[in-house]
């Protein structure tokens, strides 16, 4: 019986270190649920985190959750980030969201489909403060039906 009990804490230890493994290099994560999953182009998905240590080098991932109801095989973005009032930087983003052939790409759950895209990678910011990270979709469309959620991670480099 003592080698059961030692097993399973043996067991649940390496357990719950692997999930922190998993997140030890996670800074931040958010993310906004589209309401009734139609995303409006003048409603951006805004995002605001802390940045203390200049020295520290990240990776920015925008996450994509959609819907077979969304229509096209790809998605446009434009993506602000400003330190304060002051924009620093501004870019026009196209992610691939199905195959030639019309397959979703990303991981499927159960009605819908996710995807991490890395926006940019090495990333120093420059100075401390809030940083503010804004996302537009940027299609013809002015109303992008089948789009769940749209969010940002934020990732230590080693």
């Amino acid at each position: 019986m003592p080698n059961k009990t030692i097993s399973y804490f043996l067991f649940t230890t390496l357990v719950i270190s692997g999930l922190f493994a998993c997140k030890q290099n996670l800074f931040y994560e958010s993310n906004l649920e589209i309401p009734e999953q139609i995303w409006e182009n003048d409603k951006a998905a805004v995002f605001d985190f802390l940045i203390n240590d200049t020295s520290e080098v990240y990776n920015l991932i925008i996450s994509l959750s959609y819907t077979s109801d969304y229509r096209n095989s790809n998605l446009w973005l434009f993506v602000y980030t400003s330190l304060g009032n002051s924009q620093i930087a501004g870019d026009t983003l196209e992610y691939t969201l199905s195959d030639e052939k019309g397959k979703w790409i990303g991981k499927e759950k159960s009605d819908s489909w996710h995807n991490d895209f890395v926006y940019k990678s090495g990333v120093r910011f420059p100075k401390a403060g809030k940083y503010t990270v804004e996302i537009i979709q940027g299609m013809r469309n002015l109303k992008l039906k089948g789009i769940k959620q749209v969010g940002i991670k934020i990732e230590k480099t080693e």
